[in-house]
């Protein structure tokens, strides 16, 4: 008798997309330039966790920048320092500034970054932030019945990052809204913010607008020409 040998099970390897690393994901272009139609930054503006630059590239050209700091945990990032923005003591080595603006890491590091950022700025703060981030949870509650936010844009939703499976740009849970601590504000605004309304608006990194484009955007939204909806 002839016995055939069983066939060895054939094994598909699915490559995970996990989170990336130190939380960094780039922000849209239109994050930046839908927060400058609606709150006309100036002055010393500080960038806790600038990535890659992309906030901080198109506040650079935003006429009313007067200077702009930059730092990132991350030592392979080009940033003016390289701290903790968790860590309070971070900030004391950090410059003086009118504005903080950021997209920091969400998760536990949020909240410790913004409280430190809100003692800094001598303005106020915008920071694209989960709209979750307005949930009064033990790490932000006192926080947020203190200094609640003056302004807060609800946005689109924007697909950082590739499923778990690598396929298909996918969305987070919560979309991002833009958060705002105006301290010489006097009242509370939320603003909807839908996607056909916002200049530049694309869904996922592929679909990029170039960073000309974006400029473009900044400079018309400088000059008046591009008015709020």
């Amino acid at each position: 008798m002839t016995v055939a040998p069983l066939l060895a099970p054939e094994i598909t390897v699915i490559e995970t997309v996990t989170r990336h690393p130190l939380n960094f994901y780039e922000s849209p272009s239109w994050f930046t330039t839908e927060l400058l139609r609606h709150v006309p930054l100036s002055g010393v503006i500080g960038e806790p966790c600038v990535g890659h630059g992309a906030i901080a590239s198109l506040l650079n050209v935003w006429p009313h920048t007067e200077y702009i700091w930059t730092n990132d945990i991350d030592p392979n990032k080009q940033a003016h320092f390289h701290y903790d923005a968790k860590l309070a003591e971070s900030w004391e080595k950090f410059p003086e500034c009118d504005w903080i603006c950021t997209n920091p890491p969400y998760a536990e590091f949020a909240a410790p970054i913004i409280k430190n950022a809100y003692q800094k700025a001598r303005i106020g703060v915008a920071a694209f932030l989960l709209t979750s981030f307005l949930e009064p949870c033990d790490d932000r509650a006192d926080f947020l019945q203190q200094y609640p936010p003056s302004l807060v844009l609800i946005l689109p939703r924007f697909c950082f990052r590739k499923d778990k499976r690598g396929t298909r740009w996918a969305t987070d849970n919560v979309t991002i809204s833009c958060f705002v601590w105006d301290k010489g504000a006097t009242g509370q605004q939320i603003i909807i913010r839908p996607k056909s309304e916002i200049i530049g608006f694309y869904k996922n990194p592929e679909q990029a607008i170039s960073q000309e484009r974006a400029e473009e955007i900044v400079q018309a939204i400088a000059k008046g020409e591009l008015c709020n909806n």
